[in-house]
């Protein structure tokens, strides 16, 4: 990467300062101004937010891994292995247990007034998450059994088919529901993913037949109009096709941050909402996943795929509900996670909120380096530069775990299958998505088939190896990589395997055992 000068906006929490404190003092104001959408006037006030690149410099990416030109990211890190580790996850417990969870939350049409009107954040009304700007996308029938539909409502004979029909009546933005998001999607510093031109991201494509539709449809206020389009605009790079052709299939593990550390909505199973930048229960860090991971008794290896639970989709479900867009919780930087992501090989990580991670970050110097204390001050966004433009690491954004976190709460088997391809659209940004899940559970279990001395499984008697901190991975000609390595925990940050075996402890561990064994002779 390249070097950037770089000098302090402020010396905020350049002494130490705790992140509560540092949340309470110079962030708090740029995070309400921005929360309220005032981007300018706090970028005006505060002196920034900082930029991304000093933050990033020396943090590891995966240029070059893959290829020189590569645009898949370290979905390449999926191959057959981790295909079948999906599987076990699945089959290594009772198989007539196995269910399936669909992850997408539905596309409905109805809007959050806060997004669509003038109505002030929080707001209590429900609707299809979205970020300010898009607005919900909406269908309608033009073919049906009505006299007011067109030609498709007639059957093309007596006694034929009738069809009803639909398409969508205003544009339907990709990034504004369940969603996987292109690697070309973000950037800093003028380079996508792979070292690629940003100016890519505005490659052009002629038609040779115009085609009605929406001109002057920007991310600006102003008004569409209606008209021919034979020219669109789109990513020449990392564009969203190269994750729907290749698919995302391996072994998934849930981490239910927010019913582990929640405090809010019912049963305290939601974090907290964070307009201020002042509530550090909204920030989720490496310290938390790892929390959550021995909570569940949960092993996270080696090219897994990582969701994370936060409660944010239930708000917006939820009548009594405060939510604010860019208020909502979710990850924060610090050079630990990036590096743990890095030496992981994390291939892909969803969540339940618009972003993953939280929009504005106040990264302190418990987050950063010692000899990088000069880079603690407010970011936004800071994940989606380390993950999606350095580490080619495909994030899934507004997905509904709400029923799949249930039954792993019930059962205590947090990990399973995951398989999703987002709609191969070329060009575009992101993709729509609906993954299915398919997990082992517990729904048959009795209470006399519990027990509070859980036998150790096969997962939980394999023997710990080291991660490959150089995180080497060969790649061939073809640009096949190689998947010899073995799906381990992450020694040394309690992912491992002695963690796992305490936190199957009682009905979890009885769960997975009967599972795995199958019905008492």
């Amino acid at each position: 990467m390249v070097d950037h000068d770089h000098a302090p906006d402020c010396d905020c929490g350049a002494n130490g300062t705790s992140r509560r404190g540092f949340m309470a003092g110079c962030g708090a104001a740029l995070a309400l101004t921005i929360a309220g959408g005032e981007l300018e006037t706090a970028t005006a006030a505060q002196g920034g937010p900082r930029p991304i690149g000093p933050l990033l410099d020396d943090m590891p990416d995966n240029w070059g891994r893959f290829g020189d030109d590569d645009e898949l990211g370290a979905i390449n890190y999926l191959g057959g292995r981790e295909i079948a580790a999906g599987m076990t996850a699945v089959t290594d417990y009772n198989s007539e247990s196995a269910a399936r969870f669909t992850l997408q939350d539905p596309i409905t049409g109805n809007a959050i007034d806060a997004l669509v009107s003038d109505v002030e954040n929080p707001t209590t009304d429900t609707g299809d998450p979205m970020f300010p700007g898009r607005f919900p996308a909406r269908r309608t029938n033009w073919a049906d059994a009505s006299d007011e539909t067109g030609s498709l409502a007639t059957a093309p004979a007596d006694g034929g088919m009738a069809f009803a029909d639909d398409a969508f009546a205003t544009p339907l933005y990709i990034q504004g529901a369940t969603h996987a998001d292109a690697l070309g999607h973000g950037w800093y510093d003028g380079q996508l993913y792979n070292g690629f031109d940003a100016a890519t991201t505005h490659t052009p494509r002629e038609f040779q037949e115009g085609v009605r539709g929406i001109n002057n449809l920007n991310a600006v206020p102003g008004d569409p109009e209606l008209g021919s389009v034979e020219m669109t605009h789109g990513l020449g790079r990392g564009d969203i096709s190269q994750a729907a052709d290749a698919g995302v299939v391996g072994r998934g593990v849930l981490l239910d941050v927010g019913r582990h550390m929640g405090t809010e909505g019912p049963n305290g199973t939601w974090l907290p909402l964070d307009t201020t930048g002042e509530n550090e229960d909204a920030a989720i860090t490496l310290a938390d996943l790892q929390e959550t991971a021995d909570a569940q008794g949960t092993e996270i290896r080696e090219r897994d795929i990582v969701l994370i639970r936060t409660g944010a989709i239930e708000r917006t479900k939820d009548t009594d509900a405060e939510w604010h867009a860019l208020g909502e919780p979710g990850l924060t930087y610090s050079d630990a996670l990036i590096e743990w992501a890095h030496n992981m090989q994390i291939p892909y990580m969803g969540a339940d909120n618009l972003a993953v991670e939280q929009i504005t970050q106040q990264v302190t110097t418990d987050d950063v380096a010692d000899n990088r204390a000069d880079l603690t001050g407010t970011y936004l966004l800071p994940l989606h530069g380390a993950f999606l433009r350095d580490l080619g690491l495909t994030l899934n954004e507004v997905m509904d775990l709400s029923g799949l976190a249930e039954q792993c709460a019930e059962d205590g088997i947090y990990e399973f299958m995951f398989s999703g391809a987002p709609l191969h659209v070329e060009m575009a940004t992101g993709g729509p998505i609906n993954p299915v899940v398919v997990k082992a559970t517990a729904e048959d279990m009795t209470d006399s088939e519990t027990s509070d001395d859980p036998e150790p499984t096969e997962t939980e008697t394999e023997t710990e190896t080291e991660v490959d901190t150089d995180n080497q991975t060969d790649t061939d000609a073809s640009g096949e990589t190689d998947t010899d390595t073995e799906a381990t925990a992450a020694s040394g940050d309690g992912f491992g395997i002695a963690a796992a075996a305490a936190g199957f402890a009682g009905l979890a561990g009885a769960a997975a055992r009967a599972l795995r064994d199958g019905p008492a002779e």
